[in-house]
């Protein structure tokens, strides 16, 4: 795993001892299970993700975006929104935006780029293969 992360084929994101709740929590709790996640990769791996991936989060806050900026992520990629919402960025052409937590107090310093997840957790376009699927091949 090491030489694969070494090399660029596997990359970790997110890289929290575990995945954080966004809907209910605090800042404290928020930064020390990045902090702790992020020294064991750093220690064993070499390595700090760059990329926040909150595909099963219940809700989404732009405290946690704020953070995950001044962490040093690029982007944080999810999944769950409000149902009309989802709609409303896919007509709009609106799944990946750049996200401005607290701009009213902070301007551009704090932003970040988002991404929703197009299929929810599932694969996309013409990777549909699944070994409980009756198909012989990509759906």
């Amino acid at each position: 795993m090491k030489k694969l992360i070494q090399t660029g084929q596997l990359e970790i994101t997110q890289g929290g001892w575990s995945s954080t709740d966004e809907a209910c929590t605090n800042y404290e709790d928020l930064i020390n299970n990045m902090y702790l996640g992020h020294s064991f990769l750093k220690k064993e791996f070499g390595v700090v993700p760059k990329i926040g991936w909150m595909i099963d989060a219940f809700g989404h806050s732009a405290a946690n975006a704020a953070i995950f900026a001044e962490l040093g992520f690029d982007a944080v990629f999810m999944s769950r929104i409000d149902f009309p919402d989802r709609e409303q960025r896919k007509r709009e052409k609106a799944m990946t935006f750049l996200w401005r937590p607290f701009s009213n107090h902070f301007g551009n310093q704090r932003q970040i780029l988002g991404g929703i997840m197009k299929h929810n957790y599932n694969f996309p376009d013409g990777f549909e293969v699944d070994e409980r699927s009756d198909d012989d091949g990509p759906l």
